[in-house]
């Protein structure tokens, strides 16, 4: 699996990705990526990047960690937020040159 990287999800940007529940393994919906901007945290030792999504405002996804599958990264558990009836945001943030399971 690639690591997800800002410049992967940068060059996503248009595309959807599925989502998964992590307790049942069920698709729970699709969601298009819509932005990847610079995270706040920005020093010697670490980074962060923000990721954007887009969904069906009619099968809202509750704040919550799931599996989001994709065939430039394969499969990657990431913490969600939604903060409109329709868009999501992702933070990563992580040490810098730290390699990613």
């Amino acid at each position: 699996m690639e690591i997800v990287t800002q410049e992967l999800m940068h060059s996503l940007v248009g595309e959807e990705v599925d989502v998964f529940s992590l307790q049942n393994e069920q698709q729970v919906g699709k969601l298009a990526i819509s932005k990847v901007e610079n995270g706040r945290i920005d020093t010697d030792e670490f980074s962060s990047f923000s990721i954007s999504l887009r969904g069906d405002p009619h099968n809202q996804l509750p704040q919550d960690t799931y599996l989001f599958k994709h065939s430039a990264f394969g499969e990657y558990s990431m913490f969600m937020s939604i903060y409109d009836c329709d868009k999501y945001q992702i933070i990563i943030s992580r040490k810098r040159n730290q390699e990613v399971d």
